[in-house]
C-alpha cells in the first residue's frame, strides 16, 4: 500500500540520503526488525546499542512510508483527552498512559542529542485552542485532570490567548513539554548509527513468509534469501493490519501544506505550535527554516487514488483555515503532500506479542503522536526481548 501521496516535505527537502542493499544472501541474528521507518530505526539504534545482534529489513528505500509523510509535532497528548481514555480504561491506567507519553519527550530529546548530526529537534510550546464555550468547558475539566496526576498546564483565557499569542478563541490549554523534528532526517541518523553499532540493514526486500514453528523465527523473503533469528519484531505501521486477525486500527488519511520559507513571523513566532479541539482538526508550526507546516482535514481512508485525488482541495482548506487565523501572516503554499493513518478505540498503540506469531513482537505507534508512541515502544520491547518483564505493557497487549 502506498502510504503517501507523491513528494513528501522531507523527503523533497533532504533528498536519498542514505543507500542500503537489498538482502543478498542468507542472514542470521538475534533480532530482526521489519520496517525500516522511525520506529524500526528507534529500535535498531536502541538493540544495537545494549550488545544485541540485529538485521533491519523494509520493503521500500528506508524511511519513505509514513515517515517521509510525518508532521512530526512531538505532543504528549493522545489522541483522546486524558478524560475520555479514563472514561474507557480506568482513571489510574488512563493517567499512566498519559505520563509515559509525557515522559517520551524526554527521551526523544536525549536520543538526539547523543546523535553526531542535527535532526532538527527542537522545543517548543503547545497550544490546544478551543473555538467555542463548550469546547472551553471540556479544557477546562482537561487542564484539572492532568493537573490532579502531576502533568503540568495551564489553562488560558480568551483574554491572555490574543494578548501573548495573537490567536482568537474561547481557550487554550498551554503545554511546555512539546517538540518538533526533520523525522526523515532523524530515522536516517539514528539507523546510521544502528549501523556503526553493528547492525545490518537492507531495504527493497520484502518478508513474504514468517516460519514461527521452530525455537525461533525464518523469515523468507522476496529474493530468496532468508534470516534465521530468535525473535521479531514488527515496525511496519498501518500496513501491520493485513498479517493481524484482530481489527485494532481504522485508518486514515490526513494532508499537510508548507508554506514557502517567511520574510517575517510577525505577530508571530517559532517558539510555539497549535493544534485545535475541532473536528476535523487543524493544527500548525513553523519549520527551523521559518516555513509554516499545517495539516489536518483528516478523513476514512479509502484508497492511495481516492486520497491523492482529495489533496487539491484539502490543501486549500488548510491553507483558507490557516488564513482565517491568522490574518496578517503573508505566505504562500509551496508543498502539500497526503498520507495515511491509523487510529485506536482507546487513542493507545498497540506494542507487544500477539498469539498468532510466537517470538514475534509488534511496534505500532498508531494515533497522531506516533512517534512518541515508538518512544515507549523502544523501552517495552527492549525490556521484553531481554526477558525482563515491564510493568506497562498491558497498556499496550493485543486483545486489551
Amino acid at each position: 500500500m502506498d502510504l503517501t501521496s507523491e513528494h513528501p516535505f522531507w523527503l523533497v527537502k533532504n533528498g536519498l540520503l542514505t543507500s542500503y542493499p537489498p538482502l543478498m544472501q542468507d542472514e542470521s541474528c538475534d533480532v530482526a526488525v521489519i520496517g525500516a521507518g522511525i520506529t524500526g530505526a528507534m529500535l535498531a539504534e536502541r538493540l544495537s546499542r545494549i550488545g544485541m545482534s540485529v538485521a533491519v529489513v523494509d520493503r521500500r528505500d528506508v524511511c519513505q512510508g509514513s515517515t517521509s509523510a510525518s508532521t512530526a509535532l512531538l505532543q504528549y497528548e493522545i489522541d483522546l483527552p486524558l478524560v475520555e481514555m479514563a472514561k474507557k480504561i480506568g482513571r489510574a491506567a488512563a493517567e499512566r498512559a498519559y505520563r509515559l507519553s509525557y515522559a517520551s519527550i524526554d527521551s526523544l530529546e536525549s536520543l538526539a542529542q547523543r546523535l553526531p548530526v542535527d535532526c532538527g529537534f527542537e522545543r517548543k510550546l503547545s497550544l490546544y485552542r478551543a473555538s467555542d464555550p463548550p469546547q472551553a468547558r471540556l479544557l477546562a475539566e482537561e487542564a484539572e485532570a492532568r493537573l490532579a496526576c502531576d502533568i503540568p498546564v495551564e489553562f488560558l483565557g480568551p483574554d491572555e490567548l490574543r494578548e501573548k499569542y495573537h490567536l482568537p478563541g474561547t481557550a487554550a490549554l498551554l503545554s511546555h513539554q512539546a517538540a518538533a523534528c526533520d523525522p526523515y532526517r532523524f530515522a536516517h541518523l539514528l539507523l546510521a548509527e544502528s549501523q556503526r553499532q553493528g547492525a545490518r540493514i537492507y531495504d527493497r526486500t520484502c518478508v513474504t513468509r514468517y516460519d514461527c514453528s521452530g525455537q525461533g523465527v525464518r523469515l523468507e523473503t522476496d529474493r530468496g534469501f532468508s534470516i534465521s533469528t530468535g525473535q521479531v519484531v514488527v515496525a511496519t505501521g498501518y500496513e501491520a493490519q493485513q498479517m493481524l486477525s484482530e481489527k485494532v486500527v481504522d485508518l486514515q488519511s490526513t494532508y499537510a501544506i508548507v508554506s514557502q520559507p517567511l520574510r517575517s513571523l510577525s505577530p508571530w513566532n517559532n517558539r510555539w505550535m497549535m493544534w485545535e479541539a475541532n473536528d476535523p482538526y487543524l493544527y500548525l508550526r513553523i519549520t527551523p527554516d521559518n516555513r509554516l507546516l499545517a495539516g489536518g482535514e483528516d478523513d476514512p481512508f479509502r484508497n492511495p487514488a481516492a486520497r491523492d485525488a482529495s489533496l487539491p482541495a484539502k490543501a486549500e482548506r488548510i491553507a483558507q483555515k490557516v488564513r482565517e487565523l491568522l490574518p496578517s501572516l503573508e505566505w504562500e503554499t509551496e508543498f502539500s503532500w497526503a498520507g495515511t493513518f491509523g487510529k485506536t478505540s482507546d487513542g493507545l498503540a498497540y506494542i507487544g506479542p500477539t498469539d498468532e506469531y510466537p517470538h514475534c513482537y509488534f511496534a505500532l505507534g498508531y494515533g497522531g503522536n506516533g512517534i512518541t508512541f515508538s518512544a515507549i515502544a523502544v523501552d517495552l520491547l527492549s525490556d521484553l526481548l531481554q526477558g525482563r518483564p515491564n510493568a506497562d505493557a498491558s497498556l499496550f497487549r493485543f486483545g486489551r
